[in-house]
């Protein structure tokens, strides 16, 4: 993934979603994301056999309060309307922050981008799913 960050960018990069890498699935963050964040690192790790966090790559932009979790590429075409969520493939775009960008302030890889490793999109789905409905809310 190095090849995607330009030196000429200070290792940012504009890239394309859909295609061969990856599509974007957007969300709120806070604390809310946060719970969510730990809970897919529960669901992999258990599916791994892993014992880190292996939820697999996600932004934050604290500023704005968002979440971008990097799903298999295709996700968007498959991906049900959800109040909570959106989920973008081609012909978007996203910033990506260079790999060193672990912490705030500006957005920062809240899960770094790891070899092809990305984040399950069904259960993700489920998990913000399970806590938007009304009376449903395990966040709380």
């Amino acid at each position: 993934m190095r090849d995607l960050q330009g030196a000429q960018s200070d290792g940012w990069a504009l890239v394309p979603l859909g295609g061969s890498l990856f599509d974007a699935v957007i969300t709120a963050g806070g604390e809310r994301g946060s719970r969510v964040i730990t809970m897919m690192d529960e669901i992999e790790c258990d599916r791994r056999g892993a014992h880190e966090p292996a939820c697999g790559p996600v932004i934050e932009d604290p500023d704005q309060g968002w979440l971008f979790w990097l799903v298999p590429p295709g996700t968007s075409e498959r991906w049900q309307p959800h109040g909570d969520s959106a989920c973008l493939g081609q012909p978007h775009v996203l910033f990506l922050p260079p790999l060193t960008r672990t912490r705030p302030p500006g957005v920062f890889w809240r899960r770094r981008l790891r070899g092809d490793r990305l984040v399950s999109p069904a259960p993700l789905y489920d998990l913000f799913d399970r806590v938007s409905g009304p009376g449903r809310d395990i966040l709380r």
